[in-house]
């Protein structure tokens, strides 16, 4: 029998709302200050709210920490909200270091011999690891996953957290990189045996300074050699941004790369990857899970979107066998709609057993419906088979 099929448009939808109550903490940007012992100063940064932030929830957000916050905060909070409000990335928490008067103290006094921070960097350092960090988990529920984002000097300085055993960053988005002497070795060793999921995005152009430029090619090729299997990296180079321009492009880019793995299926992944699978494509859907809560520390629930390119693939590929595995897989984030049992209908209807599909069918009127599957829908599927086999 020729079998409706539900529409695969990868939807991506949200239901955020924005409002600017300060008593709820709806608001999309708040200015705060740590009086450091470390740094023996008061050190001010500015912080972008999630839209969903509420005073009483418990929900926790990725921290995105950017350096040069003066000048680049604004670019970067801007891409997050609307990269967000899209579905493309989680919602963060975002907040901007100011270093208008202490940028190079903060990221470029080095030793002499392995050139790693001493001093007023180092005590910088510290800083965001020990003060910085908790304060942002303490009183906006900071997650475990962290970001950090600089340009030129600092995008070198933040190359250090880089440099442990097990890094407590691990999202690292690099502008214009001005790398200090042995950086670019100390990288390519850390992360080639690295056991933490690291992922890290560098960008320069042709039109960046010389120096960088070449500096960033050459430490591209070098990663792009790295094996291991724990680093997502990307080198984005472009072709007419100059040193100052190059954030406005690289900035977004380089956070919907750093997120790559957390995004629905969209059409690219679909034609590039899914298509051309050989393997059980709920197994690829469920692994697809797997890397967002191993990289990001997120439980995302599955969205209707990715169940649907999986219904696209085993329709079109007709193995409906994996309907009855993604009829168990929807279950577990869809048990009272619906859903499983439209998957357990198609499995027994196309693997001969049509009497059993129709009950399914209509045995599922009492739960709730979904995205794009109605009630309606799976009583005329129990219908058409009734008229077609004169059950």
């Amino acid at each position: 029998m020729k079998q409706l099929t539900i529409i695969f448009t990868f939807i991506i939808c949200t239901n955020f709302c924005f409002s600017q109550n300060l008593d709820s903490l709806y608001v999309s940007k708040i200015n705060d200050t740590i009086v450091s012992k470390i740094l023996s100063d008061k050190r001010a940064f500015e912080i972008q709210l999630p839209r969903s932030f509420t005073k009483d929830d418990e929900t926790t957000y990725p921290l995105m920490i950017i350096m040069d916050g003066d000048h680049l905060f604004n670019l970067v909070s801007g891409s997050v909200d609307y990269l967000s409000y899209w579905g493309d990335i989680p919602e963060n928490l975002v907040v901007g270091i100011k270093q208008r008067d202490s940028r190079f103290k903060d990221s470029s006094i080095f030793d002499n011999i392995n050139n790693t921070p001493i001093t007023s960097t180092a005590n910088f350092y510290d800083f965001i690891v020990q003060e910085l960090i908790p304060h942002m988990s303490k009183n906006y529920r900071a997650s475990e996953f962290i970001i950090v984002l600089g340009q030129e000097r600092t995008a070198n300085f933040i190359n250090f957290f880089l440099l442990k055993n097990d890094p407590l960053i691990r999202g690292y988005i690099s502008i214009s990189p001005k790398f200090s002497k042995d950086m670019k070795e100390y990288l390519v060793q850390n992360l080639s045996k690295t056991k933490a999921n690291i992922l890290y995005t560098v960008s320069s152009s042709k039109q960046d300074f010389e120096t960088i430029y070449e500096d960033v090619l050459n430490f591209s090729n070098s990663l792009n050699l790295i094996k291991n299997k724990r680093l997502k990296f990307k080198s984005l180079i472009y072709d007419e941004e100059n040193h100052y321009t190059l954030p406005t492009l690289s900035i977004p880019k380089s956070i919907r790369e750093t997120y790559s793995l957390y995004k629905d299926i969209d059409k690219i992944e679909y034609d590039s990857i899914i298509s051309k699978l050989e393997s059980s494509p709920v197994d690829y859907l469920i692994e697809k899970y797997k890397n967002i809560k191993g990289y990001y520390g997120i439980d995302k629930k599955v969205s209707m979107n990715d169940f649907m390119a999986i219904e696209e693939y085993i329709e079109s590929k007709e193995k409906f066998k994996y309907y009855e595995d993604l009829s168990e897989y929807a279950f577990e984030y869809y048990p009272e709609t619906i859903l499983p049992s439209y998957y357990k209908g198609r499995f027994f209807e196309e693997t001969g057993d049509p009497e059993r599909a129709m009950q399914i069918y209509r045995s599922a009127y009492n739960m709730n419906e979904v995205q794009g599957l109605t009630k309606d829908y799976l009583l005329e599927l129990a219908d058409r088979i009734q008229d077609d086999f004169n059950l």
